[in-house]
């Protein structure tokens, strides 16, 4: 996907940035290279390998423990990203309030919906600054927080959650305030589904885990392409300075 070779000089002098690629040796060949290339030709130039293999383990470890213990992604302890979900999505209640005459509805859905929007902005930002790996890793917090959510939805129906937050606080510990403190409880009973509970969870969980795996498969493929990189440099090296003994 990266030669070395230029096709107008035909000497492997061809240079990659994370933009595009041209030769070092005729000057004549340059190319923007396409959007779906630049990850990796970014990976070509990047340095730390061994904590990207490590971060990358830790996640796929993390995925086991999600399809283990449904409630893993809950777990405040195990999950390191639980806490910090467990705030955005409460700040998503507050930021869905003036939706107009569905506000109660959507302030409602709003932590939820906010839990999954919040990666997908982080996502938006790494990319501007050309983070990649990072960006890619963003697709495995999203494949969490839709773990998080499916074990709120599945408890719908038997509301066995221990409820957190603002209202929980507030309530006076009744069947009727945990009710009315249950997100996808509220969700499900007023749109009339709430027999589907196990449905849509299962849904949920099996497209956080298809995103989650996405994640990974590509942040798996920088690391190969961090790893060609290193290589590519080592070869660069060895023959330089071979060529500077021939020379001496």
């Amino acid at each position: 996907m990266f030669p070395l070779s230029c096709p107008v000089c035909k000497h492997d002098s061809l240079e990659y940035d994370d933009r595009s690629v041209h030769c070092t040796n005729c000057t004549v060949y340059s190319k923007k290279l396409p959007l779906y290339k630049r990850p990796l030709a970014w990976a070509l130039t990047k340095p730390g390998l061994w904590w990207r293999v490590v971060i990358v383990v830790w996640f796929v470890v993390m995925l086991f423990q999600n399809w283990a213990n449904p409630e893993f992604a809950l777990n405040r302890l195990a999950n390191p990203f639980s806490a910090v979900d467990f705030g955005i999505h409460e700040l998503g209640h507050f930021l869905f309030i003036p939706f107009g005459e569905f506000g109660e509805f959507m302030t409602i859905a709003g932590g939820s919906l906010f839990q999954c929007i919040f990666p997908l902005l982080w996502i938006a930002g790494l990319l501007q600054i050309r983070y990649y790996f990072g960006a890619v890793l963003c697709l495995c917090w999203l494949g969490l927080n839709l773990f998080d959510v499916a074990t709120y939805v599945a408890d719908a129906n038997v509301r066995l959650l221990s409820l957190a937050g603002p209202g929980s606080l507030l309530s006076d510990g009744s069947e009727e305030a945990y009710d009315a403190g249950h997100d996808w409880y509220q969700l499900l009973s007023r749109t009339g589904h709430l027999d589907a509970d196990q449905t849509i969870a299962g849904f949920l969980r099996v497209v956080g885990s298809a995103i989650y795996i996405l994640g990974l498969i590509l942040a798996v493929t920088i690391i190969v392409y961090i790893v060609i990189g290193r290589r590519r440099r080592a070869a660069a090296t060895e023959l330089e300075a071979t060529q500077k003994d021939t020379a001496g």
